[in-house]
């Protein structure tokens, strides 16, 4: 019946020269009594001729001004061409604009996933380039929770998996650690899987909320590595305000509506230490400095792709800068004491190996040290102040903050060990793990 119907428009449709500039005019009372003659009702007539007309209306085929007095007129040729098409196209079952399987994600060839994105993307580009109130309304709904991991003034990064499929040059290439919220994170949500898929493809911010925090840690688990309580904690920073962009993973391209909650990071010591090692071993993981998220991108050109948290702050990214440098950092050496006015030296007599006390009023400390212990002292207290060791172990790395770690010696180990558990007042030698 509905392909009847289309049919049955067609050769009533008004028509436009193709040279010449004369055009003719039909009226909607005209059409709807053409379609009634074929045999339906009057209200299908009219159903049938109102969903045909916004159609023809959204594609702007139609001449607006005479439209608002009852009457279709085609703007131009052209436009009764791509008018002629598309009903042309309904009325035939022969007739697709794709291929049966164009739209198949799941077998799919990358250049036919490549064709589904640029018909998405430049569908999506014009819809959004000529909303008359510059109000388009988002199709696809995105929550993500982000995190902030901040040692030393940088921000770590990861690479986005997605980066050489959204083609986009000026979209950058790292991304604050974590991601989107999926079904998987929703185990919470009292409801079957239709009423799953609809709220998490929704706006409804207050229901997908509980699946944030199971959200970043799958994404650190997944993008670092980290395991939740054994090496962090988290708590809420910010949720920003939603962002908006044609864009979308591989040829997933919309306009989408995005909802990012950022949690700070509070890294446990093993965590810490974990996070060293993998940031060294994963070339996906980098640091920002805050100069660098200030300008958008590193030295080296490595870009930061967080348009979100720059819109969120109106573009001001000294505020954010602002904003980030007082955070508190990711992880925090509270376990170093500094007094003012008071030093430990380790000097080159024997006999008094190590003084302490205000500066120049330093008294010699009692301690029973081998000379091989006032060595390791020496060194832990050189690499804790920043300086330069020539001739390293290879089996030390050195970290952040007078921390070393020890791979498989068990000899200098077994020294170290020993050193820890003496009695060093005011000195303190940490030992972790035995490592």
């Amino acid at each position: 019946m509905t392909i009847k119907l289309i049919q049955t428009l067609i050769p009533y449709l008004p028509r436009y020269s193709e040279e010449g500039g004369e055009s003719f005019g039909v009226k909607r009372t005209e059409l709807i009594k053409q379609l009634i003659n074929s045999g339906c009702t009057q209200e299908v007539a009219e159903n049938t001729l109102a969903i045909v007309e916004v159609l023809f209306d959204t594609l702007a085929t139609l001449n607006s001004d005479y439209l608002q007095r009852g009457e279709w007129r085609f703007v131009s040729f052209p436009a009764q061409l791509m008018a002629l098409s598309v009903l042309t196209a309904m009325s035939d079952t022969h007739s697709k604009f794709f291929k049966q399987d164009f739209w198949n994600t799941t077998a799919s060839s990358h250049y036919q996933k490549d064709e589904q994105r640029n018909v998405l993307k430049a569908v999506e580009k014009k819809r959004l380039a000529e909303h008359l109130t510059s109000a388009a309304e988002p199709i696809r709904y995105i929550h993500v929770a982000w995190s902030i991991i901040k040692c030393d003034g940088h921000i770590l990064f990861h690479q986005r998996e997605d980066t050489k499929k959204r083609h986009e040059q000026t979209a950058g290439d790292y991304g604050f650690v974590g991601g989107r919220v999926n079904q998987s994170d929703m185990a919470y949500f009292d409801g079957n899987m239709k009423e799953k898929l609809c709220t998490l493809q929704s706006d409804n911010v207050n229901a997908i909320q509980p699946a944030l925090e199971e959200t970043l840690k799958r994404e650190l688990l997944e993008e670092v590595g980290l395991i939740y309580e054994k090496h962090y904690l988290f708590k809420l920073w910010r949720a920003l305000k939603p962002y908006q962009q044609v864009q979308g993973a591989a040829q997933n391209h919309a306009l989408t509506q995005y909802f990012f909650t950022i949690f700070s990071i509070e890294l446990t010591l093993e965590g810490f230490f974990y996070l060293q090692k993998k940031v060294k071993e994963d070339e996906r993981l980098v640091w920002f400095s805050l100069d660098d998220i200030s300008e958008g991108k590193r030295k080296d050109d490595k870009r930061a792709y967080i348009n979100a948290i720059y819109k969120d702050f109106d573009d001001d990214r000294s505020a954010l800068k602002q904003e980030l440098s007082e955070l508190k950092s990711s992880f925090s050496a509270n376990y170093l004491v500094n007094k003012k006015d008071f030093g430990v030296t380790l000097t080159a007599n024997e006999l008094n190996p190590l003084i302490a006390g205000k500066f120049g009023k330093e008294s010699p400390l009692s301690m029973d040290v081998t000379a091989e212990q006032i060595g390791f002292l020496l060194g832990l207290g050189a690499h804790l102040r920043g300086f330069k060791i020539s001739n390293l172990n290879k089996r030390i790395i050195l970290h952040p903050y007078g921390w070393i770690e020890v791979i498989d010696d068990e000899e200098l180990i077994g020294s170290l060990v020993k050193l820890s558990e003496k009695e060093l007042e005011p000195l303190k030698v940490e030992n972790k793990k035995d490592r």
